[in-house]
């Protein structure tokens, strides 16, 4: 899976799956829900060029998800624990 990490304007860490198929980005929605734990909260906001998804969490983690037209899908850490978990995310995405 392309992905690339970054740095967010709110100082914590954000995913962009930029060009990637749709296909993986639903397969790690499911990585997330059904191997790791997360369970999803909020309703979806669809505008038309960016859209808001529910938001994964678990105990002590939130990570906003959504999709605009230069990010692809992305996943954004709300605070330290999911800056940690964003970059052990992304080295073992980097490994495939």
């Amino acid at each position: 899976m392309r992905a690339h990490l970054d740095v967010s304007a709110s100082d914590h860490l954000v995913i962009e799956f930029r060009n990637s198929p749709d296909a993986d980005w639903e397969a790690l929605k499911n990585r997330l829900v059904e191997e790791l734990g997360f369970r999803r909260d909020g309703t979806p906001v669809v505008g038309l060029d960016e859209s808001i998804y529910p938001d994964f969490k678990r105990s002590n983690l939130t990570l906003a998800a959504g999709r605009d037209n230069w990010s692809g899908h992305y996943l954004l850490s709300q605070c330290a624990s999911g800056d940690d978990f964003l970059r052990t995310l992304f080295g073992t995405l980097q490994a495939y």
